[in-house]
């Protein structure tokens, strides 16, 4: 039934990212009660003392304590919504999509950005104000994101000015189902790598090309 609801939430026009990611989690672990985090996630908000970007930023890392998990970063479960909501840990783009759900309660609308090897956060207003989730929500313009991008590739790889362009939703829950498609794989998880692959066979804006070039990349965690 959970994969029955991401395809459903995968074919709304509007994506909602709380929606399609807490179906994720459902699929992945025994089924709960959607309704339930969506309310987690509405109180979070409702606690928030400033309605701004930074406000939320604050909310989170500062005042509730949500942190990046860097002692078990490739535990699965960071990629599940309803335990970072839970633990208050997780990994750059699940931060990320809290980070995003939560402002847009509060009426800050914040977009994803892809960086490869580090999700962000961006303001839509200011698209020159980035926010860093798995580093307690600290605040970065273009030079520190190019900065941070070094840093975590090792310098590795060149450099884009598209890297920090907004990422579409649809595109959010692939990479979310990227990862989890590599940690499955390296456990010798079968069960749940199939239930990703059924997942990812579910999203209707993929071509069969696109969705055969998915199913054999290498995911890069974030």
């Amino acid at each position: 039934m959970s994969v029955a609801r991401f395809a459903a939430a995968m074919d709304a026009t509007d994506i909602e990212l709380d929606v399609a990611c807490l179906a994720i989690a459902s699929a992945l672990q025994r089924p709960h009660d959607e309704i339930e985090w969506l309310a987690a996630l509405d109180l979070l908000a409702g606690e928030c003392p400033t309605p701004t970007a930074t406000g939320v930023a604050r909310h989170l890392f500062s005042d509730l304590g949500f942190r990046g998990n860097s002692g078990a970063y490739y535990d699965w479960r960071n990629s599940c919504l309803d335990r970072v909501i839970e633990t208050r840990v997780g990994i750059p783009i699940t931060l990320s999509v809290l980070m995003i759900e939560v402002a847009r309660r509060v009426g800050v609308a914040l977009v994803g950005v892809g960086m490869p090897s580090h999700f962000l956060v961006r303001t839509v207003e200011e698209p020159v104000r980035f926010f860093d989730p798995f580093d307690g929500g600290t605040e970065l313009d273009a030079d520190g994101a190019r900065r941070l991008f070094v840093q975590v590739t090792s310098g590795q790889v060149p450099w884009r000015d598209d890297f920090l362009m907004p990422t579409l939703a649809q595109t959010v829950v692939i990479r979310v189902l990227n990862n989890l498609r590599a940690i499955f794989q390296d456990r010798g998880d079968r069960l749940r790598l199939a239930l990703v692959m059924e997942m990812r066979s579910r999203i209707p804006q993929l071509a069969r090309s696109e969705r055969d070039a998915i199913a054999g990349a290498t995911a890069v965690f974030n």
